[in-house]
């Protein structure tokens, strides 16, 4: 009996420590910043992105649209910054001064299905650059979708997003509360 709830007690701190549930992920190695004339750099130096590019950094924000959405994503770039998303500039053509920004570039769920698994497709509209003005968050993603092959539950609906970029003409990200 005794060794019975040893087992039990093992499997249970098992489960407990490493998640039932966890996401397992697998790496996205490269992306493209679509438009050539923008680029992001890091705050600190340690990378600049550009045209094709190989993932300079891996963040692990795991953001997905039933964890995050609405207003709560304006202020979701705290969180990822928790998780490994860096400080960037960026330029884009359409602005004389760069844009301040955070981007958090996650791995891939394993279960995920589309293009966004296999690379990073950047693109920031110019809509969006335009709403980063006067102290203004903008925030722009890329998402995929989840297979539901073998899952228990409906995931159809769910999208996880590969990377984000949260920016603004003014440096914010690391003042605002």
């Amino acid at each position: 009996m005794k060794y019975i709830i040893n087992i039990f007690t093992i499997i249970t701190t098992l489960l407990i420590f490493t998640g039932c549930g966890s996401t397992y992920t697998k790496p996205i190695p490269s992306g493209v910043i679509e438009n050539k004339e923008i680029v992001i750099s890091a705050d600190d130096g340690s990378f600049e992105i550009k045209g094709e590019f190989s993932t300079p950094f891996v963040s692990e924000v795991h953001y997905h649209s039933y964890n995050i959405n609405g207003s709560r994503f304006l202020k979701g770039y705290r969180r990822a910054l928790e998780f490994g998303a860096k400080h960037v500039r960026v330029k884009v053509p359409s602005s004389k001064n760069k844009l301040y920004g955070v981007l958090a570039l996650d791995n891939a769920d394993v279960r995920g299905i589309g293009a966004g698994v296999k690379s990073y497709k950047i693109i920031i509209p110019e809509a969006y650059v335009e709403a980063a003005k006067g102290r203004k968050i903008s925030v722009v993603y890329e998402y995929y979708h989840l297979d539901n092959e073998e899952s228990f539950s409906d995931l159809s609906e769910v999208k996880k997003y590969s990377w984000v970029l949260w920016i603004s003409d003014e440096d914010i990200f690391r003042w605002s509360t």
